[in-house]
């Protein structure tokens, strides 16, 4: 029982797993595909593009024989996955990705592509539940991103995430003592605050639920839940679950903490119904138990019965269609339904607007954290949620390399 959680963005965005020699033609215009797919939530359309870069791999490895990058390349197109299902490979494509990467670590003699390779091969043998073979291949990797200069700014990321994703190998073992252990390690060689550092709080905080230090594990939850309060990032791109309902573990855990009893009942729940063979299905027994014991009539607000609508956007480059935004922010309604039922816990009276200001790069990732320009609610504490959650959204992508700067109007009216 374990969560798997792979941070790829900044290497698909580098673009340094071939050579040099490989930058031109086939393998670079499937690196080309593969860095669109991540624009794409439409299952069909995503396998559609996969397929085409996993040709041009296939023609690169007949023209090139004896050059590891067009496995590596190959390698990963093989494990896009539903978006929706993100733990799971399309039927035998983890295990002809495992094969491709092999056949790269045999022909890269002078070992430039090992690191890639080992980190590549930890990833997708835990996805296929080869945890002690995940776990070697990580610990080889960690070895080859820890020279004896002085790291960079890429290593010490490279670093925290091979430590978190060991970490995360470990505890699907039962071995929480050395898990604790790699995820201290994956926090302190990451950035505060980061999404690295933010996950490595996560798991940390569930293997010490886990191993039954309590006051610890809430520590480590709510330094997660300061950066991203409505949790938005355990449902990233980059982010997934193996098994799926491990998932349910992480956010009941969140909610507890955050005080959203009735949400953390819920997701307990669901974890042992999906995850009824875990080995920590005791714990969330446990939890269960001591949440029914305790009721609190203020915890009781459903979001769902809030109502939260999207009014003005102010376009100030036109980059994007305002449709096009409009769904986009309409996706993620229910993070600000979960701010607002935190704030009314405390004041039920809280009603009124926010003008919030986005700045939205080309990959539709935001430039800098989202920003309320104006706010007529009478609390504070719900324009934090709300920046903090918005920072985390996503946009169309733009073809046009220019940053767009857009202003929305969110209406809280209350139950």
């Amino acid at each position: 029982m374990q969560v798997r959680r792979f941070v790829v963005r900044a290497v698909l965005l580098a673009c340094v797993l071939a050579p040099a020699r490989a930058r031109a033609g086939l393998v670079e215009r499937a690196e080309q595909l593969l860095r669109t797919i991540a624009q794409q939530r439409d299952r069909e359309h995503r396998f559609a593009v996969a397929d085409q870069a996993q040709s041009l791999c296939e023609q690169a490895i007949r023209e090139h024989p004896r050059d590891p990058a067009p496995h590596i390349v190959l390698a990963r197109i093989l494990t896009i996955a539903d978006p929706d299902h993100p733990e799971a490979c399309r039927p035998h494509s983890c295990e002809r990705a495992i094969a491709e990467l092999k056949e790269a670590r045999r022909l890269d003699a002078g070992g430039a592509e090992a690191q890639h390779i080992a980190s590549e091969l930890g990833l997708v043998l835990s996805r296929v539940g080869a945890y002690e073979d995940a776990l070697a291949e990580y610990d080889r990797a960690l070895k080859l991103v820890d020279p004896e200069r002085r790291p960079s700014v890429f290593e010490d990321w490279g670093k925290s995430v091979l430590y978190g994703n060991s970490a995360e190998t470990l505890m699907a073992l039962g071995r929480l003592e050395p898990a604790i252990e790699r995820y201290r390690q994956a926090e302190a060689t990451s950035e505060q605050g980061a999404i690295e550092w933010e996950l490595a709080e996560w798991g940390l905080g569930v293997a010490l639920d886990r191993d039954e230090q309590i006051e610890k594990s809430r520590q480590a939850i709510q330094r997660a839940l300061d950066i991203d309060p409505t949790m938005a990032h355990l449902a990233d791109e980059s982010v997934f679950f193996e098994p799926a309902g491990d998932k349910r573990f992480y956010e009941a855990l969140g909610h507890e903490v955050a005080g959203d009893r009735e949400l953390a009942l819920a997701a307990w729940r669901a974890f042992l119904a999906e995850a009824k063979s875990s080995q920590y299905a005791p714990r969330a027994r446990a939890h269960l138990a001591e949440l029914k014991r305790t009721p609190s009539v203020a915890s009781s607000i459903d979001p769902a019965r809030l109502r939260i609508s999207v009014g003005e956007i102010m376009d100030l480059r036109g980059l994007r269609s305002a449709p096009s935004l409009r769904e986009a922010i309409a996706q993620h309604e229910d993070e600000l339904r979960l701010c607002y039922a935190r704030v009314l816990r405390a004041d039920a009276k809280v009603r009124g607007e926010l003008r919030l200001q986005l700045v939205i790069e080309p990959t539709g990732w935001l430039y800098t954290r989202a920003r309320v320009l104006l706010s007529t609610v009478e609390n504070d504490k719900l324009a934090h949620c709300v920046e903090l959650a918005a920072t985390t959204w996503r946009f169309p992508f733009s073809d046009v390399a220019e940053q767009e700067e857009i202003v929305v109007t969110l209406s809280f009216a209350g139950r």
